[in-house]
């Protein structure tokens, strides 16, 4: 076995990981950063009028989505994950000198789209093309990599923000993306036959072909896609994903939870770090979890983490405690956990020779759904002016993922046995 066949594997995890990170990471989870700065800088002191971002931006990585889901297989990815980088970085780059709300949508709009051509559904493909054996640990090892960058970019971006300003911060943050993507982009490549290789877990061409006869013959017995959309295993896919995402679009408005309930900006940035820092723990210990005992019996101990975050949050709050707010930031990062590998790692179990194509479409479909989850949060937030009642939310959206999961993957077991 060549030194190349040995590592590329694992250099698609790094790579894959890394470009969720500098774009999809990014503008989801580090911009819950800018949101109160933005808002009292170009939208009138109101959370709720920036907040919409996350609606554009969803919206048009639905759109972003879609599209790589169709060519993934028939274009160079490297140059299509190229583009987006640069695009991206310029995008960033024009942030630091938004003056309105709607520039800031505009702009929204555009790295939204970079976000669907680089982000989780091509780290999905991609991983599940180079891997035969291990899939679910290789699923979340890329996810690790994707924290890594974002336990170092999140206190640096903070610490940006309120020593030199927004501006400043965005600026960096453009400069960030091109030194880490375009290497990144022109590693990747979408299946290993581009580069005359194996996937991790096969060991020969025979071998490959006769995965791949085996693969034909259950294509040529599978639904079509209308059928996959319409089957109950999308549906709860589909159920999954979007009660999952809408809920975990809090991550990104916890510093705003700590700002709103008086416990300050200091306090929410501390959130923020130590939900990105926890990840560095507990994404490798999802993918040991899963890979070792499996979706079916893993998945429902880490969704309890989920809901038992957003209960601690509001206690925290009522009795004022802080430190209890920073302890529950610990179990509050399953949901982002849950949220990236948690999503593949189901899709895997309940979709199975129907992957790429019930991935990608469930997550377009849920990128749609929850654009407007942040939004809903914020206006809920200032029309109440009562957090609890949005973190509760949360809590029950992560209840109804829990049924859909213990449902799902014990039906996926009956109709495997």
């Amino acid at each position: 076995m060549s030194n190349k066949q040995k590592i590329y594997p694992w250099l698609m995890i790094v790579t894959t990981g890394l470009l969720c990170g500098i774009v999809a990471g990014v503008f989801t989870q580090v911009m819950g950063l800018f949101l109160t700065p933005l808002a009292n800088s170009i939208g009138g002191g109101k959370l709720g009028s920036v907040s919409y971002y996350y609606t554009v931006l969803i919206l048009a990585t639905a759109v972003g989505t879609t599209l790589v889901g169709k060519f993934i297989h028939k274009v160079n990815v490297s140059m299509i994950l190229l583009g987006s980088i640069v695009v991206a970085a310029v995008s960033t780059w024009l942030f630091s000198m938004a003056n309105s709300v709607i520039a800031f949508y505009i702009l929204a709009a555009i790295v939204g789209i970079c976000c669907g051509f680089s982000g989780y559904v091509v780290q999905g493909v991609v991983i599940n093309n180079w891997f035969v054996k291990r899939k679910n640990f290789a699923f979340t090892a890329g996810a690790f990599f994707n924290t890594i960058f974002l336990a170092v970019i999140t206190p640096v971006a903070s610490q940006i923000i309120q020593s030199n300003g927004w501006r400043r911060a965005f600026i960096i943050l453009a400069i960030i993306m091109l030194v880490i993507g375009i290497p990144c982009s022109l590693f990747t490549k979408v299946e290993p036959a581009k580069l005359g290789l194996l996937p991790y877990g096969v060991s020969s061409q025979a071998e490959l072909a006769q995965i791949n006869d085996d693969a034909d013959a259950e294509a040529g017995n599978s639904s079509n896609t209308s059928k996959v959309l319409f089957s109950l295993s999308f549906v709860l896919v589909l159920i999954f994903f979007c009660f999952n995402e809408f809920a975990g679009n809090m991550t990104s408005l916890w510093p705003s939870f700590a700002e709103g309930i008086g416990f300050g900006a200091n306090v929410g940035g501390l959130i923020a770090t130590i939900i990105t820092v926890a990840d560095l723990a507990m994404t490798p210990l999802f993918g040991v979890t899963t890979d070792h005992f499996g979706g079916r019996k893993a998945l429902p101990w880490w969704l309890l983490l989920t809901i038992l975050a957003p209960i601690l949050m509001i206690i925290a709050n009522q009795t004022r405690m802080i430190p209890l707010a920073l302890a529950a930031a610990i179990p509050a990062d399953a949901i982002s956990v849950v949220m990236g590998s948690g999503e593949q790692v189901f899709a895997k179990d309940i979709l199975g020779k129907d992957f790429d194509a019930g991935y990608s479409y469930a997550s377009s479909i849920t990128y749609v759904v929850s654009a407007f989850a942040t939004p809903v949060l914020s206006n809920i937030a200032d029309a109440t002016h009562n957090w609890n009642i949005v973190v509760g939310i949360v809590a029950l959206c992560e209840l109804v993922v829990l049924l859909a999961v213990i449902y799902g993957e014990n039906r996926a077991k009956r109709l495997a046995d």
